[in-house]
């Protein structure tokens, strides 16, 4: 996964900063548009020009997306000023074309709308260096489901394409709405990581976080998903439990290949866990989220750390450590540690 910023004319001054912080989580990527209704054509080129040098100085490569409004915010020759100020790509909006669509296309390389378009208004694009991203959706329950993401990728796929979706951010959203700027309607007021993890599973190749700015907190978790492909888990320890056991849960692991229906197993929990200093009674109740370790009195599967992924009965051989604090993702592959405050 490529993960990407994003940077808008009315919000300039937090460029650098977003864009400094993208790139300590392992983003290449940066997004801006250059064809806000809202925005203004005053000073428009420069601050364009302002938010391209940003990303440059952070080493990420910039896709400007862009409609028949871009010429009234950029003037004359817009793809060619695009192209002299380090833009590496044009996403195509709507509007346009597909004669203008192949004459933006012989200036900058192109990005696709994955949102609008169908299989065959692809064809004519086949062999040209293209990629698809999908739209946000500023207003709220205007997104798309997830399922026609995973669509949108094997339409890709077909030409060797890459794809891109959006999430919404924690942080500044963007006016002037300031109702998030994600792809999936789902994810709109989901942590910026769970969004990223269910749009990777769908098969997106770059992630864009829409809005101009995330928490220092959801770069940090997103960098150790693009970075070290671990996906973190945030929770709440429960009374009493041992901070050598809490420390056990910070190291990554996944879910065992055989995964169970009704929980997350962790694969290697049971060797790491023997031997700490495991809660002395269990039969707790389990509701969703919960993290939970087999006691002495469970045998062989002694040490074994779960996640309840829906409510479970008591069971005395089972004590909870702790809950966690985010979505239950479906994590397939991905390594993943709890984090236990």
């Amino acid at each position: 996964m490529r993960l990407g910023a994003s940077a808008y004319l009315a919000h300039g001054p937090l460029a650098g900063p977003t864009f400094e912080a993208a790139a300590a989580a392992g983003a290449t990527l940066a997004f801006t548009s250059s064809h806000i209704p809202e925005d203004s054509p005053s000073g428009a080129r420069a601050a364009a020009t302002a938010i391209v040098s940003a990303a440059a100085s952070s080493g990420l490569s910039v896709v400007a997306d862009v409609s028949p409004n871009t010429a009234r915010l950029l003037g004359d020759s817009p793809w060619d000023f695009l192209l002299s100020i380090g833009v590496a790509r044009a996403r195509i909006d709507f509007g346009f074309s597909v004669p203008e669509i192949l004459s933006i296309a012989a200036v900058l390389p192109i990005a696709l709308n994955a949102s609008t378009l169908r299989a065959a208004d692809l064809v004519p694009f086949a062999g040209l260096d293209v990629e698809l991203i999908h739209n946000f959706y500023p207003r709220e329950w205007t997104g798309l489901a997830l399922s026609s993401v995973a669509a949108s990728v094997s339409a890709a796929r077909q030409f060797g394409w890459r794809v891109g979706a959006f999430i919404a951010g924690d942080s500044v959203r963007r006016r002037p709405l300031g109702e998030g700027l994600p792809t999936v309607e789902q994810h709109r007021n989901m942590p910026p990581l769970f969004q990223a993890v269910a749009l990777v599973d769908a098969g997106v190749d770059d992630v864009y976080v829409g809005d101009p700015a995330l928490t220092d907190h959801s770069w940090s978790r997103l960098g150790s998903f693009v970075l070290d492909d671990v996906v973190v888990l945030d929770g709440t320890a429960a009374p009493g439990v041992h901070p050598a056991v809490i420390e056990a849960l910070a190291v990554p692991d996944r879910n065992r290949p055989d995964a169970a229906e009704a929980m997350i197993r962790l694969e290697h929990s049971r060797e790491r866990f023997v031997g700490l200093p495991l809660p002395e009674v269990g039969g707790q109740s389990r509701p969703a989220g919960s993290v939970t370790v087999q006691l002495a009195s469970a045998g062989r599967y002694c040490g074994e750390v779960a996640i309840t992924l829906r409510d479970l009965p008591a069971d005395d051989r089972v004590a909870v450590l702790g809950a966690l604090t985010v979505p239950l993702a479906a994590l397939g592959d991905q390594s993943l540690t709890i984090v236990l405050g």
